[in-house]
């Protein structure tokens, strides 16, 4: 993805959300764009989870 597409992309997203034009404009895109980076590694963490969760085929029949 390009730097453009990116910037695209999430202008888009915040206009679909019902953000104007000018709101986004005005924002601080430097700090919504660190807050996404923050919810994307929160995400990526590993969650506790049991073998038959991660591997359902070595289940026992």
């Amino acid at each position: 993805m390009t730097l453009s597409d990116y910037i695209f992309s999430t202008y888009n997203a915040l206009l679909d959300a019902g953000w104007r034009m000018h709101e986004i404009d005005q924002m601080d895109m430097i700090g919504y764009m660190k807050v996404r980076a923050w919810k994307a590694r929160k995400e990526a963490e590993p969650k506790p989870a049991y073998i038959d969760e991660v591997w359902p085929s070595l289940r026992p029949r």
